[in-house]
């Protein structure tokens, strides 16, 4: 993964709970530049791995973005605390192919709504939850779809333009 010396990075800053990085320390650690779009658009920063495999790299980690200074040239990371898991310990487990969370991690609700599932399907939890996590996919497949579909706002920044630009710099 191209930003895996970043997440490496945020995993060995042991104890804290935010770390300020300068976007030249960031590229020191990287050994690269960051894209332009990192430099220009709040967007880049975003804590959403669609479409940003870089955001990756800190989610994997255990940390968000937090204070952006784009004109500063700065971000603030911020470590997330996870229910019942130790400081700076990550809560799932995951390899290239799986991620895995603790059913301690789930909400009743969650845990309510993984057994109708289960039962509608008649197969495990484990079953249910891919089967949940396939439908909300599709779902969000569909949505992006429809929202690429519509035309874009003269003056607009085109995402599908900052994605091509990040793709190409690797």
């Amino acid at each position: 993964m191209k930003y895996e010396p970043l997440k490496r990075h945020l995993e060995a800053a042991y104890g804290l709970d935010h770390l300020r990085l300068a976007f030249d320390e960031i590229e020191t650690v990287l050994g690269f530049a960051l894209p332009r779009s990192a430099r220009e658009h709040q967007a880049w920063w975003s804590n959403t791995r669609i479409g940003h495999t870089h955001a990756a790299a800190w989610l994997d980690a255990g940390w968000k973005t937090s204070a952006l200074d784009l004109s500063g040239r700065r971000v603030t990371f911020l470590r997330e605390a996870e229910r019942g898991v130790a400081e700076g310990a990550s809560p799932f487990r995951h390899s290239d192919e799986a991620l895995a969370v603790s059913l301690d991690l789930l909400t009743p609700a969650a845990l309510q709504m993984l057994d109708r599932e289960a039962r509608s399907i008649g197969a495990d939890r484990e079953t249910a939850a891919a089967s949940l996590l396939n439908a909300l996919a599709v779902e969000r497949r569909r949505a992006l779809l429809a929202d690429l579909a519509q035309p874009v706002p003269a003056g607009a920044i085109d995402a599908a333009a900052l994605v091509r630009e990040d793709r190409d710099g690797r």
